[in-house]
């Protein structure tokens, strides 16, 4: 998974690009940089990619991953992916689990947030009576 800036080629945001791709030289961060074939958009794609400071962020930037200050200014890291876990769980919850899943397996997503919604409501409404 890698993280992805998108900016307009305007003349401020190129000056941004020029600080970008020099962090990433001096973290010897390997960054692609591409353009748009009208040569309208500037593409930023890494394993991770340095923004030398707050001014870099702009209101029309895109950017996919997720900022963390560093002493080197933020580091752009790509979005986690689920992880894995093992539990050991007794056999009542297995069991219950279990019910739970029958119950939605043929429901859309839609309907079970429908039906939570519905049941938290009917709960408050018993809860404030």
């Amino acid at each position: 998974m890698k993280v992805k800036i998108v900016l307009e080629n305007t003349v401020p945001n190129q000056e941004i690009a020029r600080k970008i791709k020099q962090a990433n030289q001096q973290a010897n961060h390997f960054l692609t940089i591409s353009f748009e074939q009208d040569l309208s958009k500037i593409y930023f794609e890494g394993e991770v990619i340095i923004l030398p400071d707050k001014s870099c962020f702009s209101e029309e930037m895109i950017l996919e991953g997720f900022a963390k200050k560093t002493e080197q200014g933020y580091e752009i890291k790509p979005k986690d992916k689920g992880k894995t876990i093992n539990l050991h769980l007794d056999a009542n919850l297995v069991a219950e689990l279990n019910e739970i899943k029958n119950h939605v397996i043929s429901k859309t997503q839609h309907d079970i947030i429908l039906d939570l919604f519905k049941k938290g409501l009917d709960q408050y409404n018993k809860e404030k009576k």
